[in-house]
């Protein structure tokens, strides 16, 4: 194994512990706090794209789009009942109160750490969806479904791959609590499946983009009556 990838794999185990400590070190501002997520993120990753650069990895380039078409047009038709959902989800809370009331509920069971890191105006909310949401989407998927799973299936079974890579991706979401991490997990293998099923990096990081904006967009309609 190349040294550059022996550090990466430190590095990408190592990222909670990191995480957990800026946790308790917080800014005051949510718009601070979003940038310097995007900017941990971007940090990994773009040190994964460099090892990969230099030839330092033991993985194949990514599978951009499915090697089948009606892969992509189910995906395509996937996102799009999915967006069709969001938009129910809106138009039932501006509708009932009760909705929007069980929405917050839901959130504020969360924990702390959830409801600090959820956009609470439409500046937040702006730079939640362009910054958050699309570093979390991109960096991730290419660091745990590209990556992580195909590392740990080159020297194992894509089973074995799917199983750890996705509980390292939830213990990357300790600093939300355990709760998190097991919900995280949950997430992980289900687009860790979806990365197996379709073939293609870029259908996982458009799903995981929607995953994150449906969160954002909920969370902000669900408090605009309650800030």
């Amino acid at each position: 194994m190349h040294t550059l990838e022996l550090a990466l794999l430190f590095l990408i185990v190592l990222f909670p512990i990191a995480d957990l400590f800026l946790e308790k070190h917080k800014f005051n501002s949510k718009s601070a706090e979003y940038v310097k997520s995007a900017a941990m993120l971007w940090a990994v990753t773009g040190f994964l794209l460099y090892c990969f650069f230099e030839g330092s990895l033991s993985v194949a380039s990514p599978q951009v789009l499915p090697t089948v078409s009606w892969k992509g047009w189910s995906a395509i038709a996937l996102f799009v009942v999915f967006i069709a959902y969001l938009v129910f989800v809106i138009i039932s809370m501006r509708k009932n109160p009760e909705v929007r009331k069980q929405v917050l509920d839901a959130f504020n069971k969360g924990g702390d750490s959830l409801n600090d890191i959820l956009p609470s105006s439409w500046k937040e909310y702006m730079l939640f969806t362009a910054l958050v949401s699309v570093s979390a989407g991109l960096c991730e998927e290419l660091i745990f479904r590209w990556y992580v799973f195909n590392f740990i299936d080159v020297h194992s079974h894509w089973a074995v791959a799917l199983v750890v890579s996705s509980l390292l991706f939830g213990i990357w979401h300790l600093y939300l609590g355990w709760q998190h991490v097991i919900k995280s997990a949950v997430v992980g293998a289900l687009l860790c499946g979806l990365y197996i099923y379709t073939e293609s990096i870029l259908i996982v990081i458009v799903a995981h983009i929607l995953m994150d904006i449906y969160s954002g967009t909920v969370a902000i309609f669900a408090r605009q009556k309650h800030t």
